[in-house]
């Protein structure tokens, strides 16, 4: 799983960052900005977060390989970096970032001026072999599955992490190239890696199957350094304490976070004996960043939320959670549509009366903003279509549409696809049978013909039913009936 969620900290300025939107605080208040289109759910990459010292430069992705300069504070219009990456960060006035194959192998990572125009491939060290203890393979030679290289950043400088190739790389602050690298066996799909580089090496989280999880230690020539829990033990209180990782943070030369499902854990360093523990709550993973000093802002990638936590040396650790007005601001970016889209162009969400004996027509025009699609799903809801309040008729590009009952509380019809770009418009037509009031729904999706099949249906024509395969239109409003 790469981060979906991704936090920085530059003077004044914190970023936070997610892939359908980017909130931009500054001092006690934050702006909001919406990333448009078919944004990956999840991402097929990491989320990227990037700004030079000073926020004079904001570069944000969506998880699909586009990275966006945003400008000063990230309030200016974006603008696509000229070079497609995998992931980016920054280390100082330069620009790092990772570039994979198509089976996500590593091919280079690069380094770059802020102005992101001329890259620079830097020479990958070979990886010495590293044993972690919690080996996927059994014995024999591992199975490399590249899922990509991400970065991240510590106090002591980048990592650069293949999970799926079981190599971890350690560039340190301003340097020319990585200074070392570490092969160990490959993680599986189900598992999850992160790494940041210590003064003594780097420090390596693994959670296995998304619940099983070890820190661990090691030294740029392979040596295991420490690990939680301790390999040599079969201490089950420290088994209990690991169980569900949540992140890690190294804060300094000497202290590491670890964040797991019910705690936060201050760790020694280099051994990575347990100082301190924090109750708190972590369902998934956190980013971190470091807000000033012995102060690190913390987000889960499930919410929203933010929370300060402070870690004085010879003090207790403490946590708050930060309560910050967000107001909405100019849209992010438009990353473009994959899908079919469905908008309205023309419509209305006024209420809507329909005295008896006359009829009352509402009518839209929708447009397909994104692909094709095979077919149309016009749906009209609400608790007058099911009580027989009112008689329900449709018309679709001028031609009428046969509606059918669908859950006592739906009519539904079908109709031919929708171009891309294309318009079409809509008349729905109320004849009153009774009274009443409440509130009804239009909606408009587009669809695909997809195969429902069976193993012992193998003798038979496949049936086919429609599916939802993009962004549907909708519109409520109140409807009486007089």
């Amino acid at each position: 799983m790469y981060p979906r969620r991704r936090l920085l900290a530059r003077g004044p300025w914190l970023f936070d960052f997610r892939p359908h939107r980017l909130i931009v605080f500054h001092g006690a208040e934050g702006v909001r900005r919406e990333v448009s289109g078919d944004v990956p759910n999840p991402p097929s990459a990491p989320v990227v977060l990037a700004a030079l010292d000073e926020a004079k430069g904001v570069w944000v992705g969506s998880g699909d390989r586009h990275v966006f300069s945003a400008g000063t504070g990230a309030s200016a219009p974006v603008q696509a970096l000229l070079r497609e990456c995998f992931d980016l960060i920054t280390d100082g006035d330069r620009l790092v970032g990772t570039v994979v194959d198509g089976a996500l192998k590593l091919t280079a990572l690069f380094t770059t001026n802020g102005s992101g125009q001329r890259w620079e491939p830097m020479v990958l060290p070979k990886p010495v072999t590293a044993t972690h203890g919690y080996g996927y393979s059994e014995g024999r030679p591992p199975r490399q599955s590249p899922d990509g290289a991400f970065l991240d950043t510590s106090p002591f400088g980048i990592t650069v992490v293949e999970k799926g190739r079981g190599r971890v790389y350690v560039l340190r602050s301003g340097a020319a190239q990585p200074e070392g690298a570490l092969q160990m066996e490959p993680g599986g799909e189900q598992d999850i890696w992160r790494a940041l580089a210590t003064p003594h090496g780097v420090l390596l989280l693994l959670v296995i199957n998304y619940r099983q999880t070890a820190l661990l230690h090691f030294a740029l020539d392979g040596t295991l350094l420490g690990s939680l829990p301790e390999q040599d033990g079969d201490d089950d209180e420290d088994e209990e304490l690991t169980w569900g990782g949540a992140g890690v943070c190294v804060l300094d030369a000497d202290r590491a976070l670890l964040f797991v499902q019910d705690k936060v854990l201050l760790v020694s360093l280099p051994r990575l004996q347990v100082l301190e523990t924090l109750a708190g709550e972590w369902p998934s993973f956190v980013s971190v960043t470091p807000e000033g000093a012995d102060r690190w802002w913390v987000g889960a990638e499930d919410s929203d939320a933010l929370f300060l936590l402070t870690a004085e040396p010879g003090h207790p650790l403490h946590l708050h959670a930060s309560h910050r007005p967000v107001s909405p601001g100019a849209p992010l970016m438009h990353v473009g549509y994959k899908t079919p889209t469905i908008h309205w162009t023309e419509h209305t969400s006024a209420p809507l009366t329909v005295a008896a004996p006359v009829t009352e027509t509402w009518r839209a025009v929708v447009r397909n903003d994104g692909t094709t699609c095979e077919a149309v799903r016009i749906r009209v809801s609400g608790v007058l279509v099911g009580a027989r309040v009112v008689d329900v008729s449709v018309r679709y590009r001028g031609q009428p549409l046969p509606m059918a009952e669908e859950h006592r509380v739906n009519l539904v019809g079908n109709t031919a696809g929708l171009e891309g770009g294309a318009t079409a418009e809509l008349e729905v037509t109320f004849k009153p049978r009774s009274e009443g009031s409440g509130p009804l729904t239009i909606t408009v999706e587009p669809c695909s013909w997809q195969s429902q099949g069976k193993e012992w249906q193998w003798d038979k024509e496949e049936p086919r039913a429609l599916a939802v395969t993009g962004h549907p239109a909708s519109a409520q409003f109140l409807l009486t009936v007089e």
